[in-house]
C-alpha cells in the first residue's frame, strides 16, 4: 500500500495541497475549523509528515512549454496558462523549480529554434529535466522530436488539451470536443423547440483541436433529435464569406446558430449585433474567453459552454505533482495514452 501524501490528502478534503501544508505546519492563512479538518483527516488515513520530505528531497525540474504568456490574450491558451499558475500556486511547499518557456518568432522553424537552445542552456547548467508539461499548437516538429527522446529516457510527458503530431506523452489532459456539441444541441432543443433553420460555422480543416469532434457531436444530436431540421454549414475561412453569410439571411429565417471556434464565435456574435438579431437568433456559445464574455452580458449569446480551460491547467499540474512524488509514469503502450477529460460548464448571466 502506498504511503499517504498530502496530495491525498487535499484530494480527500476538497482542498488545496497549500492549504494542507498551513494547517498541518501551524502556519497562517488557515481558520481553525479547517486546520481540525485537515489535522483529523492526517490521522484517520495515516499520513506520517517526513513522506514528502524523503521523497522530495532532492530538487525536482519541471519544463513548461506554453505558446503564449499573456495573461490578457483572448481565446483559450490565456485560460489553459491561468489554470496551470493556479496548479502551480498550489504546490508552492514542493520542492519543484518549473521552468517556463515560451513561443517566440514568426515561424514555427524559428520557435524550434529558440526553443531547442532553450532547452540545450539548460543542459549546460547541468539541469536535469525530470517531466514535461507541455500545450503544443504549431508544427513543432524539431520540438516533437526532443521532447519524444526524452520520453524513450522515461521522463513523463503530460500534454495539455491536444496531443499534436507523433508527440508522445503518459498523460493527456483535455476538454470533452464532442459532448460540447451535442449538449449545444441539448440546450437548442430544451429553450427553443420549434427551431428549423440552424445557422452553423466551423473549422472543416483543421482537426487537431478538436472542433471536429464539436462539429460531430453537435450534428449527430440534431439527426436523432430534431431531423427536420436545416444546417446551413460554413467553414470559418471559406471565400465571401460575408456576402453568402448576408445572401442566407436575406433569404431565411435563421432560428438558432452556433460556431465551433473563437473566430467563428466572434464572427457570428458581430453578424448577429449588426444585424440586430439577438432577439430573434438564438445563440449559444462553445469557449469561454473575455469576448464570450461580452457577448453574453450583451445578451448577443443567451449562455456559454464552457470547456473549462483553468481546470486543465490546474488538473494538469495536479496530475505533475502525484507523478513525481509517487515516481508514477506508465510507460505509453502502442497507440494508448492516459487521458483525463475535464468536465464542460454551462455559463449563463448569473454565474458569470
Amino acid at each position: 500500500m502506498s504511503k499517504i501524501n498530502i496530495v491525498d490528502l487535499a484530494n480527500k478534503l476538497g482542498v488545496s495541497t497549500a492549504t494542507v501544508s498551513r494547517a498541518l505546519n501551524n502556519k497562517e492563512g488557515v481558520g481553525e475549523k479547517t486546520r481540525n479538518k485537515v489535522i483529523e483527516m492526517a490521522k484517520e488515513m495515516g499520513y506520517t509528515p517526513n513522506v514528502i520530505a524523503k521523497t522530495m528531497r532532492k530538487e525536482m525540474n519541471v519544463v513548461v512549454i506554453f505558446p503564449i504568456k499573456d495573461e490578457n490574450a483572448s481565446y483559450y491558451t490565456d485560460l489553459l496558462w491561468r489554470g496551470y499558475k493556479s496548479g502551480k500556486r498550489e504546490v508552492e511547499n514542493f520542492n519543484i523549480k518549473f521552468h517556463e518557456l515560451y513561443y517566440e518568432g514568426q515561424s514555427f522553424d524559428e520557435v524550434d529554434r529558440k526553443y531547442l537552445d532553450k532547452l540545450a542552456a539548460l543542459e549546460n547548467q547541468g539541469v536535469k529535466i525530470d517531466a514535461i508539461l507541455v500545450y503544443l499548437i504549431g508544427d513543432n516538429f524539431e520540438l516533437t522530436d526532443y521532447i519524444n527522446d526524452l520520453y524513450d529516457n522515461d521522463v513523463p510527458v503530460i500534454a495539455i488539451h491536444k496531443k499534436k503530431h507523433d508527440l508522445m506523452a503518459n498523460f493527456l489532459v483535455t476538454d470533452q470536443a464532442e459532448v460540447i456539441g451535442r449538449l449545444a444541441g441539448e440546450m437548442f432543443g430544451y429553450f427553443k423547440k420549434d427551431f428549423k433553420n440552424v445557422l452553423l460555422i466551423e473549422n472543416q480543416k483543421e482537426k487537431f483541436f478538436g472542433e471536429d469532434l464539436t462539429s460531430f457531436g453537435f450534428r449527430a444530436y440534431l439527426a436523432k433529435n430534431h431531423a427536420e431540421s436545416n444546417i446551413y454549414s460554413f467553414d470559418q475561412f471559406e471565400e465571401d464569406l460575408d456576402e453568402k453569410i448576408k445572401e442566407l439571411l436575406a433569404e431565411q429565417k435563421i432560428d438558432i446558430a452556433f460556431a465551433t471556434t473563437a473566430r467563428a464565435n466572434n464572427y457570428l456574435a458581430d453578424k448577429i449585433e449588426n444585424y440586430k438579431l439577438k432577439d430573434d437568433v438564438f445563440f449559444i456559445i462553445a469557449g469561454r474567453n473575455k469576448k464570450s464574455e461580452s457577448y453574453l452580458r450583451k445578451d448577443i449569446c443567451k449562455c456559454i459552454i464552457d470547456n473549462n480551460p483553468l481546470e486543465e491547467g490546474r488538473e494538469a499540474v495536479k496530475i505533475l505533482v502525484n507523478i513525481l512524488i509517487r515516481n508514477l509514469h506508465p510507460k505509453l503502450e502502442v497507440g494508448h495514452i492516459y487521458k483525463k477529460e475535464i468536465k464542460s460548464k454551462i455559463i449563463f448571466k448569473s454565474n458569470l
